[in-house]
């Protein structure tokens, strides 16, 4: 097993290392002038001297290759360089996002897993039944329907209608202002899951071990509890380290409409204002956030099914 993480470790490493060239390159021909985003108006009235000393200062009158090297030794040392914009440090800026987005996607997932659960195991015991094809047509819905709109429609209801949510903010960490947001991205995404759950349940509920069972006096819930959803898990585990790297960048459009303030709305923001070096730490914070995530859910998979923690041993050795 250590032999298994430690070269998990190393791809996780190369791919960083990748990830990294291509953000920085990509985020380094896009067009629009720096300055510009930080001087606005007063641009126009500095001579082509003063321009000249800010590129500089900048480090982008350097060719791309010489950028790139003193901007990932710098991230060796632990500096990610300063915002243009607001002059503070750039790991600061992001660390001051970190948390309304890592309690966005927490209670997002959470809300997918209940749903998914409960009508995933419903319609896949209730197979070809009225409710089945009622739950099924919805989650194709759910999946159809872009994040904004959910997003729009939920606001004029239950804040423009009803009165009962707030529509923009943080506030002071109530809860209220959670619910919009994680049920946004928790209805965006349910539907993959739910499906997976309901056709593992079609699968597995006429199987012989499960007669076998029945046979032996189990009550269904038994089967269901010890059995069927164990099994069900592994491809739900498996999906959610996909699942939450597609939360990661559907945020930025909940966050934005909301105004919540997280990495996405951030990452928004500074790409719009050509802050590179604030966007180039969310990138490579959330690639590491990513490959963690889907390391440690192959750790869980091996745990619990025999079968993949045999496979992991023997690709340690």
């Amino acid at each position: 097993m250590g032999r298994f993480i430690l070269k998990r470790i190393v791809e996780s490493l190369f791919v960083l290392l990748i990830g990294s060239v291509l953000c920085f390159a990509f985020i380094r021909v896009l067009p629009g002038d720096p300055a510009a985003a930080m001087y606005g108006d007063q641009l126009q009235k500095l001579s082509d001297a003063d321009r000249l000393r800010i590129t500089e200062n900048l480090g982008l009158d350097e060719p791309l290759p010489t950028q790139y090297a003193k901007w990932i030794s710098q991230v060796f040392q632990g500096e990610w360089g300063q915002s243009t914009i607001s002059g503070m440090d750039a790991a600061s800026v992001v660390a001051g996002s970190l948390q309304p987005t890592f309690l966005l996607l927490l209670s997002s997932q959470f809300l997918i897993l209940i749903l998914a659960v409960c009508f995933g195991v419903s319609t896949g015991l209730k197979h070809r039944s009225l409710y089945d094809h009622a739950v099924t047509i919805i989650s194709f819905v759910f999946l159809s329907i872009p994040p904004f709109w959910f997003a729009l429609m939920l606001m004029i209801f239950f804040s423009v209608y009803l009165g009962v949510l707030p529509t923009s903010g943080i506030g002071n960490g109530e809860i209220r202002y959670l619910i919009l947001p994680s049920l946004v991205l928790a209805l965006s995404h349910v539907g993959y899951f739910l499906r997976l759950i309901r056709n593992h349940i079609i699968m597995t509920k006429d199987s012989g071990f499960v007669f076998a069972l029945k046979a032996r006096g189990f009550s269904d819930w038994s089967i269901l509890k010890n059995h069927l959803l164990p099994n069900a898990s592994i491809p739900l585990l498996s999906y959610a380290g996909i699942s939450l790297a597609v939360a990661l960048a559907s945020s930025v459009v909940v966050e934005t409409i909301f105004s919540w303030p997280g990495l996405g709305r951030l990452a928004l923001k500074s790409a719009l204002a050509h802050d590179y070096p604030v966007l180039l730490a969310i990138i490579m914070l959330s690639m590491v956030f990513v490959i963690l995530v889907n390391l440690l859910v192959d750790l869980l998979c091996a745990w619990i099914d025999p079968r993949l923690r045999h496979d992991v041993l023997e690709e340690g050795q």
